[in-house]
């Protein structure tokens, strides 16, 4: 969790920090990143690096935690836009990325959540079934048919779906396909919630 000095920063510098821990931790494993390299980028001293963060480490959980609230929050507003169609909504945001400059910012934070082996990324929020988000993804799930019987339940499948779209997103990267291909993959998948793949 980082400290109160860097919550207390204004936006711009949070984010030009921001910037650079997903430039540094997406291009490198963080045991080959070191503090040196991060405040150099930033042009600040060694000691207001632990201004902000506790180590290392306490940086890379900040800015995994926060581009994977992030991500996914992109994605729920790709399928809010389509509303009445669930599936349409995520292909929507799956060519977006597909189509983004390897070079671009947005790519980095999607390479640096997809190869990130850091279980708090799969951590659940204690986020009340009663939330307003909450409600409205049941809302969602409601108006496109899907059988879900009890708010639980619909938690449950909000991180099973995005942990199945950020594993296709690593397929992405790691088969370097084109958007057809990413597609074609996202479609398989589709089809087995749909219509299940087992049959006696």
């Amino acid at each position: 969790m980082p400290k109160s000095t860097f919550l207390n920063l204004n936006d711009t510098k949070k984010s030009q920090i921001d910037h650079v821990l997903v430039d540094v931790f997406s291009s490198q494993h963080i045991s080959q990143v070191k503090v040196s390299e991060i405040v150099a980028k930033l042009d600040i001293s060694r000691g207001s690096f632990y201004k902000y963060f506790t180590d290392l480490e306490d940086s890379y959980n900040y800015i995994i935690k926060k581009i994977s609230i992030a991500i996914h929050m992109d994605i729920l507003e790709h399928i809010y836009q389509e509303q009445e169609n669930f599936f349409e909504g995520v292909k929507k945001y799956l060519v977006w990325c597909s189509q983004l400059d390897p070079e671009s910012n947005d790519w980095h934070k999607i390479e640096l959540l997809t190869q990130s082996h850091d279980l708090s990324s799969y951590k659940r929020e204690n986020s009340s079934v009663n939330s307003p988000m909450i409600q409205e993804w049941i809302k969602l799930l409601k108006i496109n048919h899907f059988h879900i019987q009890e708010s639980q339940e619909a938690v449950s499948f909000l991180y099973f779906f995005m942990t199945l779209v950020t594993n296709t997103l690593a397929e992405l990267l790691v088969n370097h396909w084109d958007t057809d291909e990413l597609i074609e993959e996202f479609d398989h998948k589709v089809q087995w919630i749909k219509n299940g793949i087992y049959r006696k």
